[in-house]
């Protein structure tokens, strides 16, 4: 019988014992006299008595172990937010394994799908980090086009057999928002978008704050003074990315100059990616941010091929191409396992939930605290930055945690 069950069924034996002891002590005194059989006789009382101190007992005893279950749950969940970053506890492990045994998580894909080495790459690992340190059951489905969306949710939800549904992209809101509605009992997560649902949490990212640190180095390392930006499409969240790398390239080198931002308009057209870089590398721009999923991967070949600086996005992407010195890291991968564990450990709850620099959920792939990581991951070394970028990058970085530089965002 689980806690919550327990608690109900002492809580109405309880009112039932008070009520007949209520009945015992104030009936006689405040009403006039009745037959017999309208009293409780005392032996009836002693017997529900007796029943009220059990049940009192058990109640507290139930009470203290929901308690200390719920204490370990928010343990749990708060040592969650370095699973990634550093090795998990024996321990913690050992629980979180107990607890997902037999259960199941749902990944439903953006557009673009798996190999873009960036966004859903980076969301597929979070997922399978989960998969291989907890044992937890993991199905998820690629997308080509936003109309597939509601019907793979849809066959994840019906099913009943996931703990949680993932949702990558703001361009799935539409869809979720139905399916929250028609399976209200479902957990949903879904990336970079807010559905104002109970049952799904929103993961938003500040973006602006990790691109900043990219416009620091490209400000920094630029020769020709010019630097530029590809992006996937023309939206407040693709915005984001340019507005703080403009930002940080401005702060580094005031002289510097940002070419307006061009826009692939779609997330799959590396070739589009590749001719848009080219473009501006014709306009004497020596340095691209690519922020669009494998559209972007066409603007960093073409750094490679006209060799000029690069800055790849959401992982390190460092190991492509030695044109590309940084990448702005996203960390979907972070996120995603909190929100798994939270869903095991019953802490789950929908909402906001925003991370940045100090939250670790966006970053730069040659930060101290991150560098090695990426160098095991993809087996390589990045190459040196130049002397004194990561010092300023570092600044930066000091500076935004601290509050004195504020970015400015793309939603404006």
């Amino acid at each position: 019988m689980s806690s919550n069950n327990t608690t109900l069924y002492a809580g109405i034996v309880i009112a039932l014992i008070i009520g007949a002891a209520v009945g015992y002590f104030v009936y006689p005194t405040m009403n006039p006299p009745l037959e017999e059989e309208d009293y409780v006789p005392k032996d009836t009382y002693d017997s529900l008595q007796s029943d009220y101190d059990e049940a009192t007992t058990q109640l507290e005893a139930k009470s203290a172990e929901a308690a200390a279950a719920q204490a370990r749950a928010q343990e749990i969940n708060v040592d969650a937010s370095q699973f990634i970053l550093s090795a998990l506890e024996t321990s913690v492990q050992e629980e979180l394994m107990e607890l997902a045994e037999g259960k199941k998580v749902g990944l439903v894909l953006a557009t673009g799908g798996l190999g873009d080495k960036s966004f859903n790459d980076i969301s597929y690992a979070g997922v399978m980090k989960a998969q291989e340190d907890l044992g937890i059951g993991f199905d998820y489905v690629e997308t080509t086009a936003i109309a597939e969306y509601e019907g793979y949710q849809r066959d994840f939800a019906m099913s009943g057999e996931y703990e949680l549904i993932i949702t990558i992209g703001f361009d799935q809101a539409d869809a979720l928002t139905i399916m929250a509605e028609e399976y209200p009992d479902q957990k949903f997560a879904i990336v970079d978008m807010v559905v104002f649902m109970p049952n799904v949490a929103s993961l938003v990212f500040a973006e602006n704050e990790g691109s900043f640190l990219v416009g620091v180095a490209a400000g920094l390392m630029t020769e020709t003074g010019k630097v530029g930006f590809v992006g996937g499409m023309d939206i407040p969240l693709i915005r984001n990315f340019f507005e703080g790398y403009e930002a940080g390239a401005k702060w580094a080198n005031p002289d510097v100059e940002v070419l307006t931002p061009v826009f692939v308009g779609g997330w799959a057209d590396p070739t589009k990616g590749k001719e848009l870089a080219t473009t501006l590398i014709e306009l004497e721009a020596d340095a691209i941010f690519a922020a669009g999923g494998k559209s972007g991967l066409g603007a960093l070949e073409a750094a490679n091929e006209h060799g000029v600086y690069a800055y790849g996005v959401d992982l390190d992407q460092c190991h492509l191409y030695p044109e590309i010195f940084a990448s702005m890291t996203k960390r979907v991968d972070v996120a995603l396992y909190q929100m798994i564990v939270s869903a095991l450990t019953g802490t789950f709850e929908g909402g906001i939930y925003a991370g940045g620099l100090a939250d670790q959920w966006v970053g730069l792939c040659r930060l101290p605290e991150e560098e090695a990581l990426w160098e095991e991951t993809f087996d390589f070394e990045h190459d040196p930055l130049p002397a004194g970028v990561l010092e300023k990058v570092l600044e930066a970085q000091e500076k935004i945690l601290s509050g004195e530089i504020i970015v400015p965002t793309g939603y404006d």
